[in-house]
């Protein structure tokens, strides 16, 4: 095992003692200045004064009382200007220590503000890249070798999770698009009875069901991981080119499309963010009415400096707790069941990996409105 030494400790134990003598210092030789500037605007004494001052002596009858008193003067004097002097040094000293103070602390913390920086911004697409930390082997070259492996066991957690979802994926793909084609070719068959063609059919149904599931499994273990990559992505022009791709779903069932697109970027995964707008759209148009309208609009809220995007929708009347519908495996109360009952729960594991918010409220002639936040990327 590396072993590391306590060179920081001692390099903040020897700054700071040489601040505080440095300080200390310069505060003695401040109030020394101070009090002899002070000490040198007292009055000078004429030869008038020593004249006025000997009468005075000569006609006083107890002496020694007007020397104690004249004395005494002196000191309490003498005193209170050593005293205003030194609480100006004081503060000036106070003052200028603070300053070098904040300066000195920002230049020995900086190895750590490294450190921070290439912490918060990893994500799973740059896993590999490490600090190599070169200096001393001290405290922070201990903190940055103990970063560099940590990253190196999330990266083969998150390798070992890409192959797995990789080799499941085909694992379970490859089947299904065998009964896939073997239900297609049952149903171009010529010589297929009706009830070997129903059993054709719905054999398609339950595999484009099957395939539903597992690509919205992945997807949602993916969302579910904090580990994203994060680039710029403009929110509006996403939502609209969502919008364009599934608008003829909605034309199927003459369901009425508006959209209200504003200034929205965001940082995040753009995938991620394509599925998050993709679910919610294809929610709003399944637990839709034939004939009903939608409402997607993207904008941001200056206020809460978040990019806000709301989609609403009629359709039946929406009753119980709506969180539940954000679960794995819900479904809304529309009667349709051609879902995985995981375009919610993958909506919301989106918006949680990107730091944002999602809420769902109940219409009461029916449909649901689904309002996300998301923290505004600033221009």
């Amino acid at each position: 095992m590396k072993r590391y030494s306590t060179a920081v400790r001692l390099r903040l134990t020897l700054l700071f003692g040489a601040v505080v003598l440095i300080a200390g210092f310069a505060l003695l030789l401040l109030t020394f200045s101070l009090v002899r500037d002070a000490l040198g605007r007292l009055p000078e004494i004429t030869a008038a004064d020593l004249r006025r001052q000997e009468d005075a002596i000569r006609s006083s009858r107890d002496l020694p009382q007007l020397l104690l008193e004249i004395r005494r003067e002196e000191r309490t004097l003498a005193w209170r200007d050593v005293v205003s002097r030194s609480l100006q040094a004081l503060l000036i000293a106070s003052v200028g220590t603070l300053i070098v103070g904040w300066f000195v602390a920002g230049g020995a913390l900086r190895p750590l503000r490294r450190i921070v920086h290439h912490v918060r911004n990893a994500s799973a697409a740059s896993l590999d890249a490490r600090l190599n930390w070169r200096g001393p082997a001290d405290e922070f070259h201990e903190l940055a070798d103990a970063y560099d492996a940590m990253f190196g066991r999330l990266q083969a957690a998150f390798d070992s999770q890409r192959r797995f979802a990789a080799m499941a994926s085909h694992e379970l793909r490859t089947p299904l698009a065998i009964i896939r084609a073997e239900s297609d070719v049952m149903l171009g068959a010529p010589d297929a009875t009706d009830r070997e063609r129903r059993m054709a059919s719905a054999m398609r149904s339950v595999v484009e069901r099957n395939e539903r599931l597992v690509e919205g499994l992945l997807a949602l273990s993916r969302a579910e991981s904090t580990m994203i990559e994060r680039k710029q992505v403009d929110l509006a022009e996403l939502a609209g080119n969502v919008a364009g791709e599934l608008a003829p779903s909605a034309d199927a069932r003459r369901i009425e499309m508006t959209l209200e697109l504003g200034n929205a970027a965001v940082l995040g995964d753009r995938l991620l963010l394509r599925q998050l707008v993709t679910n919610l759209v294809k929610n709003a148009i399944r637990h839709n009415l034939n004939g009903g309208w939608l409402s997607l609009s993207v904008g941001r809220d200056v206020e809460s400096d978040t990019v806000r995007l709301e989609v609403r929708n009629g359709g039946a009347v929406v009753t119980g707790d709506l969180e539940r519908l954000f679960e794995p495996f819900r479904q809304g109360g529309s009667g349709r069941e051609d879902g995985a009952g995981l375009g919610l729960a993958i909506v919301r594991a989106v918006v949680l990996a990107h730091g944002g918010s999602v809420e769902a409220g109940a219409r009461t002639d029916g449909g649901l409105d689904v309002v996300v936040r998301l923290p505004s990327r600033r221009e």
